[in-house]
């Protein structure tokens, strides 16, 4: 068995056929089918049922594939172990995180890595947090930023930014015209929130729960994008809760701590890490102190 025959079946279950699998790798489609072939053989078992439009695997195939996992992410590991000490950072990687990093977090130090590293490639695929547990399960992404602590099995997770969410407004709204503003006076104003899924959203109701009949928010829009929130508070449509590093000019904070709520973003990734990772997820690391609210 060779290893690249490992990379091979891989491929091809993930792509669904022969031929797209081979054109991925730059083989031909007869080349990816003999390798196939020599490692059935070596098993001594058909691992892939081939169909006149996709593959699927067999129940040997699928417990060849839990293995082939395994051992593409030891092989990683074993790369990441062997390099040289101050090697340069380099290759491609993608990192998979929610709207607020993805938009006001990420670009600050990805740009400033960059500058150091010309020869790395960083991608972005922002996801709520469960598309971003399954793109680091799935081996999709590299690095996943979540709101944790995470608890995943198979991940690794270490802290990486504190951030505070607070109820905002556009600076124009009718709110800002109370000398004080109290809980009281948000009875009857309307509330832009996120949708029930988001992180942003679970945060606040964790810490508005605890203030009972106190608050109950008039909810009239439930959006899913942080782009999406941000210009319906600027147009003042009502008040909502951001992150403070998505709080631009057009906003203003409403002072009222007993509605502030507090998180916090970790990196995470799978346990076995390929080659350059570790040293990616110091430099992230180092890069976030120059990130302000």
């Amino acid at each position: 068995m060779e290893f690249r025959q490992i990379g091979y079946f891989l491929e091809i279950v993930k792509s669904g056929t022969f031929q797209k699998a081979a054109d991925r790798l730059g083989l031909t489609q007869p080349a990816m089918s003999r390798q196939m072939a020599l490692l059935e053989r070596e098993l001594g078992c058909v691992l892939l049922h081939r169909g006149s439009r996709a593959v699927r695997m067999t129940a040997k195939g699928e417990l060849f594939l839990s293995y082939a996992e395994r051992m593409k992410d030891l092989w990683a590991e074993l790369k990441e172990g062997m390099k040289e000490p101050g090697r340069e950072l380099s290759g491609t990687f993608s990192i998979s995180a929610g709207g607020t990093v993805s938009a006001w977090i990420l670009p600050q130090i990805i740009k400033r890595i960059l500058t150091e590293y010309p020869g790395l490639s960083l991608s972005v695929r922002e996801g709520d947090a469960q598309e971003t547990k399954d793109s680091l399960l799935g081996g999709d992404a590299d690095l996943g930023i979540l709101t944790g602590p995470v608890n995943e099995p198979g991940l690794v997770e270490m802290e990486f930014l504190s951030d505070r969410i607070v109820p905002v407004a556009s600076r124009g709204h009718e709110i800002f015209r109370k000398k004080r503003i109290r809980l009281s006076d948000l009875e009857d104003q309307p509330f832009v929130y996120f949708h029930p899924a988001s992180a942003v959203r679970r945060a606040v109701e964790k810490k508005t729960r605890k203030l009972g009949k106190k608050f109950r928010p008039r909810i009239v829009m439930e959006l899913r994008s942080v782009e999406s929130v941000v210009k319906a508070l600027e147009t003042g449509l009502g008040i909502g809760f951001l992150s403070e590093y998505s709080v631009g000019k057009e906003l203003k904070r409403l002072e009222l701590p007993e509605l502030f709520a507090e998180r916090k973003f970790y990196l995470c990734h799978r346990k076995f890490v390929r080659s350059g990772l570790s040293l990616l997820v110091d430099k992230i690391r180092s890069a976030a102190s120059v990130v302000r609210p």
